[in-house]
């Protein structure tokens, strides 16, 4: 594991109030390579915050602490676990991980299943520290996944290891997913994420399908008026929750953000007659107009 000094090093680069972030985006690092060394990330596509920080924007993005994953074909939990479990035996580079037994959760639908092994090196020997690993199979990506290299880092001049590459979904489908989460749920992290990315050039007309198939996929209906109405307001997200994810400089302004959000995706309500069909049917009984829109968009 980097030495005390080179991760404070790297926090102050960084601007960040605390430590301990910096060591668990470390932290996180190792994880990867370990899992990507031993095998684990055949059969997954990295996805979510920490992957939108580590493949595609670097250090313009917030920090995250945990790492999220989509399966790419069936597998069963009790076997990835085993092998994790083979992978965490030994220390890997000064970091130990350790999974307890039986130590994993499934969600309710039984289309998720995660776990949070623990971790300890020289300078944090106490084994309390954790990283929240979850895998969905709830369904597979639409656009083509790719390996991709990891985008710089300042401390990755100390690391005793080449970052591997890691196959990451798509970035336009990681957009996609935050909009349907900002939907779905009120988590500041993924607004803030978007209020980012809304000043950039998009692919508008693929990331407004991506969000509409995939709001169908999980059985619910797509209003962007719902969902502008949602930035519009800001009050839903847990703004508190961003405070150690982002640099000292950085302020959090909720207006700024949800105004981004308001300015930079109301392409989202520019639908086709087809995507109003389908963001209109939560039962799910356009399954061949699902198929047809998103056979079109996969094959780009």
């Amino acid at each position: 594991m980097l030495t005390h000094a080179q991760v404070q090093r790297y926090a102050a680069q960084s601007g960040l109030r605390d430590i301990m972030i910096a060591e668990k985006e470390i932290v996180l690092t190792y994880a990867l390579q370990l899992f990507a060394e031993r095998g684990l990330l055949g059969k997954l596509a990295f996805k979510g915050g920490t992957c939108l920080r580590k493949m595609f924007i670097g250090s313009q993005g917030r920090f995250s602490t945990d790492l999220d994953f989509t399966a790419l074909e069936a597998h069963e939990p009790e076997e990835m676990i085993i092998e994790m479990m083979v992978a965490f035996d030994e220390p890997f580079h000064g970091v130990s991980f350790t999974l307890a037994d039986g130590g994993y959760y499934e969600t309710q639908d039984g289309l998720s299943w995660g776990v949070n092994p623990t971790y300890s090196h020289e300078w944090n020997p106490d084994g309390q520290s954790e990283i929240k690993l979850q895998i969905s199979r709830r369904e597979t990506p639409t656009l083509q996944t790719q390996p991709l290299a990891q985008r710089e880092q300042g401390y990755f001049v100390h690391l005793p290891f080449e970052p591997a590459r890691i196959t990451a979904i798509a970035f336009e489908e990681i957009i996609a997913e935050k909009i349907r989460a900002c939907y779905q749920r009120s988590k500041a992290r993924d607004i803030y994420d978007l209020g980012m990315l809304a000043t950039r050039p998009l692919n508008q007309p693929l990331i407004r399908r991506l969000v509409i198939i995939k709001l169908w996929q999980s059985g619910d209906r797509f209003d962007p008026a719902r969902l502008m109405a949602k930035f519009e307001d800001g009050k839903d997200f847990d703004w508190d929750d961003l405070g150690q994810l982002v640099r000292r400089d950085q302020r959090i302004n909720p207006k700024e953000i949800t105004g981004a959000c308001l300015r930079g995706f109301g392409f989202l309500a520019d639908m086709s007659e087809d995507e109003k069909a389908l963001a209109a049917d939560p039962y799910r009984r356009e399954y061949t107009l699902w198929e047809r829109l998103r056979t079109e968009i996969a094959a780009r």
